[in-house]
């Protein structure tokens, strides 16, 4: 796998975990500091996050690291 496919991977791993969890872009930025736009563009693969912002947004979401990569 590239780089850019493990990116849009991730980010579409993110944005099924977020809305199974039925919250909005808007909800998760209001509990983290990050424009909605950016959010969009992480879910989308087109921005590349760090693995502290990761572990932060999946904090948002109450999902453990271990679920991202598991399932």
């Amino acid at each position: 796998m590239s780089e850019e496919e493990f990116y849009k991977w991730l980010g579409e791993r993110l944005r099924g975990l977020r809305k199974s969890k039925k919250k909005t872009q808007k909800e998760i930025c209001q509990s983290y500091p990050l424009a909605r736009s950016s959010l969009a563009n992480i879910e989308r693969g087109r921005h590349m996050i760090s693995a502290y912002n990761l572990y932060l947004i999946l904090d948002v979401l109450d999902v453990p690291l271990e679920k991202v990569f598991n399932e």
